[in-house]
């Protein structure tokens, strides 16, 4: 056989005894032959050398070989590859060979009749033509098995449910990609035959492999979610839950489009905050004035008494004038607006300190509806690990409620109590209005429930996604005529 033709051919098959059979019949007739047992070996092959035909079986273990046909035929380098599909299933799948993008189909069978189609295959190579249109060579004295062909309708009817669902699925073996859904794929920004057979360390965006790299051993930590926010992945908003595989061993990543909920998320935020701002303006001229004027009068006299006052008393006056602006720099702080999408800073925070600064913010605008407020901090040393800002929106959620709650009231009466609670501190915002009829209570926590006539009914959902995420609760207890009670749970700082 002259150089020119003899071909360099790759056999990708599982079975290691049609690998064999193969390999000696090509080979005897002064073919270079390589065999792969799988996808993962054929594709590691490709990164180094490109045959002139590929004989692939269809049905293998981790990734088919339908997939690597059209892998292969969405490689520039390997679309030459005269392409034949080799396998016992090709009788049952004769409707869809159209899709693998073949040049020839062998149906398998007894070697002996087989051999002969193998090597019309690679003198059809030789001279680039097809061998028979769609026909399947051998099929002659071969059946359709009903068994195999109902497992091969049911395998793609999973895999067409897996494709019109909403969350992207990534299976991964061996840090290699063995399955990805389509949408999947929209949300990574690659298709399928990009990913398909490649580590995922490789292919996937880095936002991902960031959240992915919080695992360490996947064997002890998996089942397991990503408690994390939502990451931007390809100008979506997309949640990320793992699990392991129990059978197969494999990690199967999940991946939720949650764009469209952020977004509604970002509406009920705004809208709360616009709810709530009556209670914040009239604190702020009142938070705002009066250190703003401390100031002015301090370095007023102390200009005009700089010559003769002494270094002490200088001193004394810039210290109260530093004063001021730290109580400014903290109502800043506190209105700086907490977005749901941010992730909390938490920090040690003294639950007494925290409580009086924010009753400086809303006690003039309470004072102004006639209502009285009482604060019952029992230990001084109380602290708790939270975002000052999101509790800050919290408190102010919470407060509001329970202002609208008496705001007709003659002795309308609003008490705010910290106590130790075991590990935790509870924040307890009580108030002695009207209540919440039992009917109602069940849907507090639903958005859009509202008992106000002008009320959004997304104070309360705000209110507990914050506290979620600082690792802390609600509860709510309400008696029709006796009040309500707003319970607030977050993680003690000396437990930390």
């Amino acid at each position: 056989m002259s150089k020119s033709s003899t071909k360099n051919i790759l056999v990708v098959d599982n079975n290691p005894v049609i690998i064999k059979l193969m390999t000696e019949l090509l080979e005897n007739y002064g073919h270079a032959v390589r065999s792969a047992g799988d996808v993962f070996d054929c594709l590691d092959m490709f990164s180094q050398w490109v045959p002139d035909i590929i004989f692939v079986d269809l049905i293998m273990p981790k990734i088919g070989g339908e997939d690597l046909c059209r892998i292969i035929r969405g490689r520039s380098e390997l679309k030459q590859c005269y392409l034949v599909i080799v396998s016992a299933a090709v009788l049952e799948q004769k409707e869809d060979m159209l899709k693998y993008g073949a040049d020839e189909y062998i149906a398998k069978g007894p070697f002996k009749e087989m051999s002969g189609h193998v090597l019309q295959a690679v003198k059809n190579c030789g001279q680039r033509k097809s061998g028979s249109g769609h026909t399947i060579k051998g099929a002659e004295d071969l059946h359709p098995r009903q068994v195999t062909r109902e497992l091969l309708e049911q395998n793609d009817h999973f895999r067409i449910i897996l494709n019109s669902i909403s969350q992207g699925i990534i299976e991964v073996d061996e840090n290699r990609i063995v399955f990805v859904n389509s949408r999947a794929g929209m949300l990574v920004g690659r298709s399928r035959e990009q990913m398909l057979g490649y580590d995922y360390r490789h292919v996937l965006p880095s936002s991902l492999l960031q959240v992915l790299s919080a695992v360490d051993d996947p064997e002890e930590y998996f089942p397991f979610t990503v408690n994390q926010p939502a990451i931007r992945m390809n100008e979506r908003q997309v949640v990320i839950e793992t699990f392991n595989s129990p059978k197969e061993g494999s990690t199967i990543i999940m991946l939720t489009d949650v764009t469209e909920r952020k977004k509604m998320e970002s509406v009920m935020e705004a809208t709360n905050l616009n709810e709530n701002l009556g209670f914040i303006f009239s604190g702020i001229r009142h938070e705002i004035g009066n250190p703003i004027n401390s100031i002015k009068m301090a370095l007023s006299v102390l200009q005009r008494n700089l010559q003769t006052y002494d270094l002490e008393t200088i001193d004394d006056f810039v210290s109260r004038s530093l004063d001021e602006v730290v109580r400014i720099e903290y109502l800043l702080t506190a209105l700086k607006n907490y977005s749901l999408f941010e992730t909390p800073i938490t920090e040690k925070l003294s639950v007494s300190e925290f409580i009086n600064n924010f009753m400086s913010l809303v006690r003039s605008d309470l004072n102004q509806k006639n209502i009285d407020i009482e604060i019952d901090v029992n230990d001084r040393d109380l602290t708790v690990l939270a975002d000052s800002r999101a509790l800050y929106h919290v408190m102010l959620n919470l407060i509001t409620n329970a202002a609208d709650a008496i705001q007709d009231m003659d002795a309308g009466k609003v008490t705010i109590e910290a106590r130790r609670n075991e590990r935790r501190v509870e924040i307890r915002v009580v108030d002695n209005g009207k209540g919440i009829l039992p009917d109602d209570q069940k849907y507090l926590f639903q958005p859009f429930f509202t008992s106000k006539a002008k009320g959004t009914g997304l104070g309360l959902v705000n209110v507990r996604k914050m506290l979620v995420a600082m690792n802390g609760s609600v509860e709510l207890m309400s008696y029709p005529g006796h009040g309500t009670t707003v319970s607030v749970k977050l993680p003690g700082a000396e437990h930390a």
